[in-house]
């Protein structure tokens, strides 16, 4: 054998969507750009992109940027809509 794990039931059950889990995470947790990132499964470019923007609020003390978790989730509910095509638009 070559070291690689077999599972049984290797149809659909096993399959994981790229979905990011939006709801994970403590309720009052803090984020710094890094974790938001990882959670957003974007780039720390992207998540400084959408500040200068003003598409994520964010808590900035000296040099230390962080993003409390569930004013993330409802500010990017509140401002925007995926559409058809699967490409997030600001709402109007």
């Amino acid at each position: 054998m070559s070291g690689e794990k077999q599972t049984a039931g290797s149809g659909t059950s096993n399959i994981q969507h790229s979905t990011p889990n939006i709801q994970s995470g403590n309720s009052d947790e803090m984020l710094t750009k890094k974790e938001l990132a990882a959670r957003l499964k974007v780039t720390i470019r992207t998540i400084e992109n959408w500040q200068r923007e003003g598409f994520l609020p964010y808590i900035k003390i000296s040099s230390v940027v962080l993003f409390h978790w569930p004013e993330i989730i409802e500010h990017l509910k509140a401002n925007f809509k995926v559409c058809r095509r699967g490409v997030v638009r600001p709402r109007s």
